[in-house]
């Protein structure tokens, strides 16, 4: 039965005019304004005063700037030749209806160079996970699943590997690039066992990657981050002990902190960043970074204007605080953007190894069909739920 759409029609409007109001356009200009002025040192010692009061835990995740809070950098010069290595990967996740137990991990990459001697390398690495070893973790006998948003870490994993073992490879400049965050949010809660060994998977490629000079990034187009907001809010806090849903929501500042609270950093940078320009380098404070700091791979952030979007650009701080680095990496993906033939733009070497990594409709049925077909082979009867064969088939 299709979506009855009549009863939507008036509340899909109502939304349309809420974000449109013009009280909401004033209060976006306030909150520009207000981080135009605000004073770093004066947030590092409110930060500091929170670390020390118990009574006054901060709520957010904030961000931390090495340097400034609204400085604004134009697009660097890059050289005449230079590579840019992408990677993106794509999966068959574990079917709970099918009576044999796998999944697909397809990782794709993409090497563009661009210059005297410009070229393209496409491929793609796919894996096929069936052995217990590679469907749990085990952990002291219990048998965890890789599933869900584990699997999802480990195709993030597997991205690293794979930009890691093509990029160490190119001569001259490159920049390696991801699609996504390098912070591992998700590890956050996993099994300590878990989470060191999936871990040093990843700090293994950054170290290789650090060891080769080649500088490492992720992308994060139309990020919802609000670490740089959550600061202005810790600035316009005028009770450090009042719990949030206590405030009165009266003075200025108050009312001011209310509206921050439903904005992202990208809304706030949108008015400050030109075209190509970048804000100026942030600390995320997520605890799963602390190990990170165990291999000097703490991961930094800013926000680049690449046309009509704000980006998030994370990096490990050994690229973020190599001026060289820094400005490669600036420069590379505004560049890149520039050459996207879409709106907003999108770096093209992402698109391509997104092409090579994606798994369609048609190859998950292939894939079953070929594990029905060996199963068939050896005289076993590929079974599916009964829930699963009433949704395939046509209701009454």
């Amino acid at each position: 039965m299709p979506l009855n759409l009549d009863g939507l029609y008036a509340q899909v409007h109502k939304l349309a005019q809420t974000l449109h109001g013009a009280q909401n356009i004033r209060r976006l200009a306030e909150a520009r304004a207000f981080l135009r002025r605000a004073s770093p040192d004066q947030l590092r010692h409110k930060l500091r005063q929170r670390e020390q009061d118990q009574r006054a835990k901060i709520p957010w995740l904030v961000a931390v700037p090495l340097a400034t809070l609204a400085a604004r950098f134009p697009t660097p010069p890059i050289p005449t030749d230079f590579s840019v290595v992408a990677a993106d990967g794509s999966s068959i996740p574990p079917d709970r209806h099918s009576s044999v137990r796998y999944f697909v991990l397809n990782t794709g990459h993409a090497t563009l160079t661009y210059g005297r001697h410009p070229g393209a390398d496409l491929d793609a690495n796919p894996r096929f996970c069936f052995a217990d070893d590679e469907l749990y973790f085990d952990v002291q006998g219990k048998r965890i699943p890789i599933e869900g948003a584990r699997l999802g870490i480990l195709m993030g994993i597997e991205e690293m590997v794979a930009l890691s073992r093509v990029a160490q490879n190119i001569a001259g400049a490159v920049v390696a690039i991801r699609d996504g965050s390098m912070i591992l949010w998700n590890l956050q809660s996993e099994d300590n066992d878990l989470k060191t060994e999936y871990l040093g998977y990843f700090m293994d490629s950054l170290d290789q990657l650090r060891a080769a000079n080649v500088p490492v990034c992720s992308y994060i187009s139309y990020t919802n981050s609000q670490d740089v907001i959550n600061s202005l809010r810790l600035l316009a806090c005028d009770d450090a002990r009042r719990k949030c849903q206590d405030c009165p929501q009266q003075s200025a500042s108050q009312t001011l902190c209310q509206f921050m609270g439903t904005l992202r950093d990208r809304q706030i940078f949108y008015g400050l960043l030109k075209a190509g320009e970048r804000s100026d380098i942030f600390e995320s404070q997520s605890a799963i970074l602390s190990e990170y700091d165990k291999r000097e791979h703490h991961i930094l952030f800013f926000y680049l204007n690449v046309g009509d979007e704000i980006v998030r650009v994370e990096a490990p701080q050994w690229v973020m605080t190599n001026p060289d680095m820094l400005d490669l990496v600036h420069g590379v993906i505004v560049d890149q953007c520039r050459r996207s033939g879409q709106y907003p733009p999108y770096p093209p070497a992402l698109i391509e190894a997104h092409e090579q990594a994606v798994i369609s409709t048609s190859d998950r049925a292939v894939v079953e069909a070929l594990v029905e077909q060996a199963l068939a082979e050896q005289g076993i009867f590929y079974v599916r739920s009964a829930k699963d064969r009433s949704k395939r088939a046509r209701g009454v």
